[in-house]
């Protein structure tokens, strides 16, 4: 165990409590926490009950620490509370985090003083895990009516005509007031002389009074045989609005860079530049005390109100350069600053300051999730001034002057660099000195300069293409969305689904299938790698989506469709809860569906039984292949093809642009951007950049899931407005519409499996939009064309150890891919991994982000490559060589 540093009152502080790299278990959390208790009272006498504020986390073997808990309220003497609620939130996390097997238990927490803040929070407040419904069904209203159209079966005919009858009902004091026609009876069921109920009966067969629909309110009830086969239930939901067009564009922007240097593993800033279009302004390390006074000057320099609402682009400022500047922002304003972080990315980052009690903002922007090339490539693409060349390496030494002046460095300090264009560059300083200070500033300069020549010619570019204004949108797939509703949405009705049913939907929204089928060839059989042009725009082009308002039901809804002799429904569109029966003789199974293995959450294409949520679509195109369901509930919608016009026109400005032009980039990344903002997930926390003080606030009154101390009297807070997740969903409008989203990807899994299925070719490797194959494909599959397949590879010598996993060679040069790895290894250092528990350990940097302390820790940490595919069984000989896969089994959702 190890000790946390002098305990004082109202500072963030973490106790650390050693585990031996063991499965975490309830008991590790009671020590841990007794524990610190323990050493709080050790260091500490209280003469009150105090208040701390406390969150449970672990930090596992790769050194990243992983929040488990909320963050949570208590008072000292609440230990037996606050130990369940670690408990239940451990208990909770899936099988992923089990398999961990973490380095440390950590608390981070503070402890209440009387003073300054004593009085802020008087009370506990322990929060629990989110409520979710576990079974989201609508609930159909239990009415005890007959099942039957023969009302002499409902009870005592009180009077009756060819049009009209009364019935009372039996041992009850309701009566039936029933108004006929030929094939159908309308009802009102009255106590005394006031109607309670009223509902529809429709016959479906001449002379089979058992068989009828019936509609109360908006809910029907689908009888066949006298039993309830179907209930269905419309559910109104709202529709994507479209937006104007922009008039014109505002030229309100500026670009910003930071250069750093990474001094005994800690990257910090040394040179910062900003460029507004007309004037560019630089700032060195070595003109400050201190790197942090150096940013400050640089902030302060554009807060002025000339700059009022204007973007500050950075690239890679959410991954990177704002690590540097978060907490720099906070210290140059006391206005709460509310970024909007995505998957630990900053989106967008507003920043508001007074001056002589007038409000001004400036907006920092990540002008790499619009266009995500490095500045290299932009400048290329976009036709512009090219980056320069600079010594990244050489800063990186902690005994060099920043003032440098000398004898230029050498071409080991450079990077993607030929050594022809090296010797060229130091022509240039034949008759100088090479100056650090001066090519820094410089190189700065250049790359401002570069970065808002490319978002000006961007800008200015989609603007003339489709009336937007890149500035209003800070991702790209917010403005393809944009792009979209401007001018594409037309009257289609696409339904923003929320709440309940887009926790349902959701359960069928998942990617395409990357499996290894089989590890290699025989000796001497070559291998084709095909890639279809454009998968995703392809099939949102040519496939139905689904529209309109949802119609929730319950029941096999293949028992009335067409075939069955009664034909409600014809063709039923949507996505359906179905039990799953797949076919034992298929090699290539074609469903997806997630499972709990050993190490975690895996998305494996089984044989066997289980239950699932599918697209109506691939469950038809499944049963071709012999598969067979039971459909128990789901959503049917209306169907139309929505993104035709779309998809047309921006493939054209492809097809007609020349490769590595603007256009070119633009259609090219516009159409792989549109559908996942459909499916974008609406649980998002709030997060604010507050004072301690008014922090204190926020956790007496919301669910907080994380805390950052800033170190200079702020903090970086993250939290849920509601404890109920359908509540927090159902009061943002987010323009979300998953079963879009589902639709599409579950359309490119039907299209990629006609590949997968074709006789006479054997599979050895898919990724969603790939196959790898011993023999060329037919000449109708491919070309140019959208949807067409396209020749990538064709590899002499191929092996596949995994998914995203694979290496090559062809006649001319060597491809190996590894998901993780920055720098791959060769082709021939893969081979020895074929063979069981065979590993090849990589050392690799690896980065850590550290907001609070405002810099970049950089690790050497050793990557460990072997094989561990966990989504198909592995088959070995006897000479323990991977030498195929079988598919793996599921029995009921658990593997056999």
């Amino acid at each position: 165990m190890r000790k946390s540093k002098l305990i004082t009152f109202n500072k963030w502080q973490d106790y650390y409590y050693k585990l031996k790299n063991q499965i975490l278990e309830s008991h590790h959390i009671r020590s841990a926490l007794t524990s610190l208790f323990n050493h709080i009272n050790n260091h500490i006498s209280f003469d009150f009950d105090p208040i701390f504020i406390i969150q449970f986390k672990i930090k596992i073997d790769t050194n990243q620490i992983r929040s488990i808990s909320f963050v949570q309220t208590v008072k000292f003497s609440e230990f037996n509370d606050l130990l369940l609620i670690f408990i239940e939130f451990w208990n909770i996390k899936d099988i992923t985090y089990f398999s961990l097997k973490p380095s440390d238990i950590i608390f981070t927490y503070k402890i209440l003083g009387k003073e300054p803040y004593g009085d802020l929070i008087k009370k506990s407040k322990l929060n629990r895990m989110r409520s979710i419904k576990k079974n989201s069904n609508f609930y159909f209203k239990g009415y005890n009516l007959p099942c039957t159209m023969d009302y002499s079966k409902w009870g005592k005919i009180i009077s009756e005509c060819d049009t009209f009858a009364i019935v009372k009902k039996v041992n009850s004091s309701l009566i039936y007031h029933i108004k006929i026609t030929n094939r159908e009876l309308r009802v009102e069921v009255k106590f005394k002389d006031k109607t309670i109920l009223e509902f529809t009966d429709i016959l479906l067969e001449k002379g089979k009074l058992n068989s009828f629909i019936r509609t109360i309110k908006k809910q029907e009830y689908i009888f066949i045989d006298g039993k309830l086969i179907v209930k269905k239930v419309k559910k109104e939901t709202k529709f994507l609005q479209p937006i104007f067009h922009q008039e014109s564009i505002s030229r309100d922007f500026l670009t910003m860079d930071l250069e750093t240097r990474t001094i005994d593993g800690v990257m910090t800033p040394y040179s910062i530049s900003i460029c507004d279009g007309e004037d560019t302004t630089s700032f060195y390390l070595s003109d400050f005390k201190t790197a942090n006074e150096m940013l400050k000057s640089a902030i302060i320099s554009i807060m002025k109100p000339k700059y009022h609402d204007y973007k500050v682009f950075i690239h890679n400022f959410s991954y990177f350069d704002g690590i540097f500047l978060l907490r720099i922002l906070s210290e140059l304003t006391d206005i709460v600053i509310k970024p909007i972080i995505r998957d630990g990315r900053i989106i967008n980052l507003k920043f508001s300051f007074s001056i002589l009690k007038y409000k001004f903002n400036l907006y920092f922007r990540d002008s790499y999730l619009l266009l995500p090339f490095s500045l290299k490539e932009l400048a290329f693409n976009f036709d512009v001034t090219a980056k320069g060349i600079f010594p990244y390496k050489f800063v990186n030494n902690k005994n060099l002057s920043l003032d440098y002046i000398g004898k230029i460095p050498e071409y080991e300090y450079f990077d993607n660099l030929s050594l022809q264009d090296y010797n060229q560059y130091c022509e240039g300083f034949k008759k100088e000195s090479w100056d650090l200070r001066k090519e820094t500033i410089k190189y700065c300069n250049q790359d401002v300069i570069t970065l808002y020549l490319v978002m000006d010619k961007f800008q200015k570019k989609i603007f003339t293409l489709f009336r937007i204004d890149v500035l209003k949108y800070p991702t790209l797939s917010s403005l393809s969305f944009a792009i979209y509703r401007s001018g594409y949405l037309k009257n289609f009705k696409i339904p923003l689904i929320e709440g309940n049913l887009f926790t349902d939907i959701k359960k069928g929204y998942s990617g395409g299938m990357v499996d290894v089928y089989k590890p290699f060839p025989d000796k001497g059989v070559k291998i084709y790698r095909y890639d279809v042009n454009s998968l995703y725009p392809s099939v949102m082009k040519n496939d139905n989506m689904p529209v309109g308002d949802p119609i929730y039901f319950e029941g096999d809804i293949s028992l009335i469709s067409i075939g069955t002799g009664y034909d409600l429904i014809t063709n039923p569109f949507g996505f359906f809860e179905v039990e799953v029966t797949a076919p034992k003789s298929i090699r290539i199974p074609l469903l997806q569906t997630r499972i709990e293995t050993e190490n975690g959450i895996r998305t494996v294409a089984p044989l066997g039984t289980w239950k699932g949520t599918y697209f109506s679509e691939e469950i038809n195109n499944a049963i071709k292949y012999g598969y067979k369901f039971k459909i128990i509930r789901g959503y049917l919608f209306e169907k139309q093809k929505i993104f035709s016009e779309f998809v047309d026109y921006i493939y054209k400005l492809k097809v007609n642009s020349k490769r590595g032009t603007p256009d070119y980039i633009i259609s090219k990344l516009l159409l792989n951007s549109l559908y996942g903002r459909f499916g974008m997930n609406p649980e998002m926390e709030n997060h604010i950049i507050t004072s301690e003080k008014d922090s204190l606030l926020i956790i007496n009154k919301k669910i907080v899931t994380n805390i950052i101390d800033l170190k200079n009297g702020k903090e970086l807070i993250s939290f849920f407005d509601s404890q109920d997740w359908d509540q927090e969903k159902a009061k943002k409008s987010l323009n979300i519409s998953v079963p879009i989203a589902a639709a599409v990807t579950a359309a490119a899994r039907i299209y990629m499996a006609k590949f997968k299925t074709m006789k006479d070719i054997e599979l050895f490797y898919t990724d969603t939009d790939s196959i790898d194959i011993n023999k060329p494909l037919p000449s109708q599959y491919v070309g140019e064309e959208l949807g067409q397949m396209k020749l990538e590879h064709i590899f002499n010598e191929v092996i596949f150890l995994a998914p995203k996993v694979y290496g090559g060679k062809t006649d001319s040069y060597e491809y190996v891919k590894i998901k993780g790895l920055k720098n791959p290894i060769t082709f021939d250092e893969m081979k020895p991994l074929l063979f069981k528990n065979q590993k090849v350990e990589i050392n690799q940097e690896k980065w850590y982000r550290n907001i609070s302390s405002g810099n970049i820790n950089i690790k050497q940490e050793i990557y460990t490559l072997m094989i561990n595919n966990f989504k198909r069984k592995l088959i070995y000989n006897d000479q323990n060589k991977f030498i195929d896969t079988i598919p793996l089994y599921l029995n009921g959702d658990k593997l056999d």
